[in-house]
């Protein structure tokens, strides 16, 4: 986005996280983009008021809100007539699709959805995104789904996503350490995926543009 700004252009950038602000801060500039503002902002709340935009933009962030057509509303109210407001955001979707059964690729893709919604994310949401954009007001102008696929000549990326979620599925009493055995994983889902062959429908992204 600062990139696309260009220097003549200014950036906020927002999240509830400081550790993620604190990654975001260590990454290195664009040259020629526009300045990056940090703040530490919760969307579920009141938010601050940082002036009018030409476009408001994110991702997975409305599906952890526990009212994403408020902030919706409240994000409106900072966009100048006109101005983008675009969110990407997953959803559920009843993947993983392929050839074969993926019978360990679909336990994963419900231990982490399971996982999302024990946690209070929306995981219809981006089902449902166009339509809550189109309910307060906002006139869309894009929808689209993207899907996340797994390569049958690349290393597949479910370990390391396994890994980062497994203490939340611990703690959501979503599926204990013992069921996903983490030691055994990475060959199981390399097994898995050569038997099925060729790629594997993950995950969908939904994008939906609009204009304030």
């Amino acid at each position: 986005m600062a990139g696309i700004a260009g220097p003549g252009g200014k950036v906020f950038a927002i999240d509830r996280s400081e550790q993620a602000l604190a990654a975001a801060r260590a990454v290195e500039a664009l040259p020629g983009a526009a300045p990056i503002h940090y703040h530490t902002v919760d969307l579920s709340d009141d938010i601050p008021d940082l002036g009018l935009f030409d476009a408001i933009v994110g991702r997975r962030v409305l599906m952890y809100l526990p009212d994403a057509a408020k902030t919706l509303v409240r994000l409106a109210s900072l966009a100048k007539p006109g101005a983008i407001v675009a969110f990407q955001e997953h959803g559920r979707a009843g993947l993983p699709a392929g050839n074969g059964d993926l019978v360990l690729h679909r336990q994963l893709y419900d231990w982490n959805w399971s996982t999302v919604s024990a946690e209070g994310g929306d995981v219809g949401l981006a089902l449902r995104l166009a339509d809550t954009m189109r309910r307060v007001g906002l006139s869309v102008e894009e929808a689209r789904g993207e899907a996340i696929l797994l390569h049958p000549e690349q290393p597949s990326f479910l370990p390391t996503l396994t890994q980062v979620m497994l203490p939340r599925m611990v703690e959501r009493g979503v599926a204990t350490a013992e069921q996903v055995d983490m030691a055994t994983l990475p060959q199981r889902i390399e097994d898995e995926q050569r038997a099925a062959g060729g790629l594997i429908v993950w995950d969908l992204a939904f994008f939906v543009a609009s204009r304030a």
